[in-house]
């Protein structure tokens, strides 16, 4: 088997290069992209190596006395050119017939390099299809953002302003056209060209779409407890956020507030949450188990509202989620809250909701706004899910930090504004 490496500059021009060196017989048994020349692996030019293989031509038949049989010889003839070369030739096979591999040596290495061509072809096809793939996706995307450009195009100018400003604060694309075309159709055709008009056309929209908040309240008869349980991803702020909402409803409204953390995996939070419930004058309940849970749960039948602190979760472990779900059928809450860092990546939070969409969750609660600039992944969360907000956090100061979320003023921070000017 004959084993050649083939670099070019394109993947097309390296296969080229092994179909006319090799015939359209060879198999590759590798592909892979490199830089060649730059500094330390910078600056340098991308090129393809492709490894491929093909089986030797078989020999020629030889006879029992080692002279191959290309030609019919005359051996009267003795100075016939043919005969003079079939002479050459036995002479030559005789020198090398030591050398020549066994019958079943033959069999054994056809074989193995039969197997091995097999399995090269089979994961160089793997590869190439992923490749195919991968090409499919960035020419779809190419063709859609094409087809959004046009549409843009499309759109009277006052309207193509905030498709871009939408767009840059992170509102998904679809939503951004949905919002635009509703805002087109409900525009009496003389308001179109006022901004003004266009602007208040689209806050009306997008507080449709974020619709009144609800946070968690109590009736005023028929008083009956609430259990509250937060969940999340990790380094959220659900700890903090927890104990703003505890001393808020133990302090400002008078409630009987009980806390209990199930976060063991970080000392730090559970410390965090003891001091918090001294400072507040709350018992803090720590849990190991789900049983623990429903036991510390039963100890506080006497209390207004029992706030659950849940461990932050990586949305990416599998088992971590199935954990806690295990400890929320345990608690039963009343309400779920899913806790949202307003600082993460839009395409990033999208993922996170995806994954949590297996828990029951209530409302959600939008923390860190004061560390980001882009509002767009609140109105794109909340349309997703259909569920509501509650509370914001602008801050670690407990409990100053939190307040019941206004959608009026995320309009304003989605259309451009500060969020606190």
């Amino acid at each position: 088997m004959r084993v050649k490496r083939y670099v070019a500059e394109t993947l097309q021009d390296a296969m080229l290069k092994v179909k006319v060196d090799m015939g359209k017989d060879a198999v590759i048994l590798h592909t892979r992209k490199f830089r060649e020349g730059g500094f330390f692996g910078f600056f340098g030019k991308q090129m393809f190596e492709v490894t491929a293989a093909v089986e030797d031509a078989p020999p020629t038949p030889v006879n029992q006395r080692g002279v191959r049989q290309t030609q019919t010889v005359n051996k009267n003839s003795d100075n016939h050119p043919a005969n003079s070369a079939v002479k050459a030739d036995s002479n030559t096979v005789k020198k090398n017939s030591s050398s020549v591999p066994s019958k079943d040596s033959d069999s054994q290495a056809s074989n193995i390099s039969s197997a091995a061509m097999v399995a090269a072809a089979s994961e160089t096809q793997a590869d190439l299809h992923g490749e195919i793939q991968e090409m499919k996706s960035l020419l779809a995307e190419m063709m859609n953002q094409m087809d959004v450009g046009e549409e843009v195009k499309a759109l009277p100018k006052s309207l193509q302003k905030y498709h871009q400003m939408l767009i840059e604060n992170e509102v998904d694309e679809k939503l951004t056209k949905k919002i635009l075309k509703d805002c087109l159709k409900n525009l009496p055709k003389e308001e179109v060209a006022n901004h003004e008009a266009v602007r208040a056309c689209l806050e009306q929209q997008i507080l449709k779409l974020l619709k009144k908040p609800k946070p968690l309240y109590f009736k005023r008869q028929g008083l009956k407890q609430q259990s509250v349980a937060l969940v999340g991803p990790t380094g959220v702020g659900k700890t903090t956020t927890i104990a703003k909402l505890a001393a808020t409803f133990a302090i400002v409204d008078k409630k009987n507030v009980a806390l209990i953390t199930a976060d063991t995996y970080r000392v730090a939070a559970v410390e965090q949450l003891k001091t918090y419930g001294e400072i507040i004058g709350i018992p803090v309940d720590v849990v190991f188990t789900p049983q623990e849970l429903q036991e510390a749960i039963a100890r506080h039948t006497d209390k207004d509202l029992i706030l659950i602190d849940t461990a932050g979760r990586s949305h990416k472990n599998t088992e971590q989620m199935v954990e806690l779900k295990s400890f929320l059928e345990v608690a039963e809450p009343s309400e779920i809250f899913l806790v949202l860092s307003a600082s993460t990546r839009s395409k990033d939070m999208m993922e996170i909701v995806n994954k949590y969409s297996d828990i029951a969750i209530n409302r959600v609660i939008f923390t860190k706004m004061d560390e980001t600039s882009s509002y767009g992944a609140i109105l794109n969360v909340v349309s997703k899910t259909q569920k509501y907000l509650s509370y914001i956090t602008v801050g670690q100061n407990v409990p100053d930090d939190i307040e019941v979320a206004d959608p009026a003023k995320i309009v304003n921070m989605i259309m451009g504004e500060k969020a606190h000017a």
